[in-house]
């Protein structure tokens, strides 16, 4: 126990390295909060002192330990994917504890903490409102300390990723490439959840949900993509059926090469080169949900600003919304 790290990293280490440049290997941080930008050293970043010891579950430092472990299994997977440019070698062993890692990744950051600390001041509020007690006369529930939320947050990592990581390995993973002269953001939240798809009055991006994508940057070229399975399937009946059409005759005007090139690059396993736009969602999805701070490989922070001057809520605004208050 004695050689377990005090500094604890929510974002590995040896992912925040492919972003670090230099002589002196630095990685250059926006934070969002104070609305500045500056060099750092890895080591310095994505960490807090004994994030990971819970003294009211009693796993005092071995989740650290076994973060550690993870860390080390999948490092020399995400390096194999950069050196090589693909993801059409990795053995069914490695995509699995890729998917893990990310599963896990998605729940060890402060973005966990945050949200249930806000769900249940939201919670116990409306009880309140509703001329109740949320400690008394709601079973189950009551007003968490910092420490029952750090202590919450750190018994969901302990035992959710195995619940979630089938959901990580039935999507169709790509990987996407950033257009020349541009680079991938990354933050202390790098995990994103998207979804074209809304669901009326209810939240779409649960992981299992239809039309879910996932992205995770592992380098300043390279992020990559859990796309629905379904929505994968549905893509490839529509080339296809497209291409048939074609062939006879009878298909519709309309340019589809940029979903030929993307099923195209799910059959080969090949990097999927994404145009500058989507470049701008991802880094801007990287800074809206970041808890508060964002990675970089250079120092051009551009569009973090303009975001910031354009809406300078994003900067505090809460994880969990209010849906009573919307309607």
């Amino acid at each position: 126990m004695g050689n377990v790290p005090k500094k604890q990293h929510y974002v590995p280490q040896f992912l925040l390295k492919n972003w670090s440049q230099g002589n002196k290997k630095r990685i250059f941080v926006f934070d969002k909060k104070s609305n500045k930008s500056f060099p750092s050293s890895v080591k310095n970043i994505a960490h807090e002192n004994n994030f990971y010891e819970d003294e009211i579950l009693g796993y005092e430092n071995n989740t650290e330990i076994k973060l550690s472990g993870l860390e080390g299994d999948a490092a020399p997977i995400i390096s194999k994917i950069l050196s090589e440019g693909t993801i059409k070698n990795l053995t069914e062993s490695e995509h699995k504890l890729l998917c893990l890692f990310s599963s896990v990744q998605l729940l060890r950051t402060n973005n966990t903490r945050e949200f249930l600390e806000e769900f249940n001041e939201i919670l116990s509020e409306k009880i309140q409102d509703w001329g109740g007690d949320p400690n008394t006369q709601v079973e189950n529930l009551f007003n968490m300390s910092k420490e029952e939320v750090k202590s919450s947050s750190i018994g969901m990592l302990n035992t959710l990723p195995t619940e979630l990581v089938g959901n990580f390995i039935d999507k169709e993973l790509s990987l996407l490439k950033a257009p020349p002269n541009s680079s991938f953001y990354i933050s202390d939240h790098p995990i994103i959840k998207h979804n074209h798809f809304p669901r009326e009055h209810r939240g779409n991006l649960g992981i299992g949900l239809y039309g879910i994508e996932i992205y995770f940057p592992i380098s300043p070229q390279y992020c990559l993509s859990f796309l629905c399975s379904d929505v994968a399937t549905e893509l490839k009946q529509s080339v296809m059926n497209h291409q048939a059409a074609k062939m006879l005759g009878i298909a519709k005007q309309q340019d589809i090469s940029e979903a030929e090139t993307m099923v195209q690059c799910f059959k080969n396993k090949t990097p999927f080169n994404v145009s500058p736009s989507h470049m701008d969602f991802s880094n801007s999805s990287q800074v809206i949900n970041s808890t508060r701070f964002v990675y970089s490989a250079n120092s051009d922070f551009s569009l973090a600003f303009d975001m910031l001057k354009t809406n300078p809520e994003i900067a505090t605004q809460p994880k969990v919304v209010d849906g009573s208050k919307v309607f």
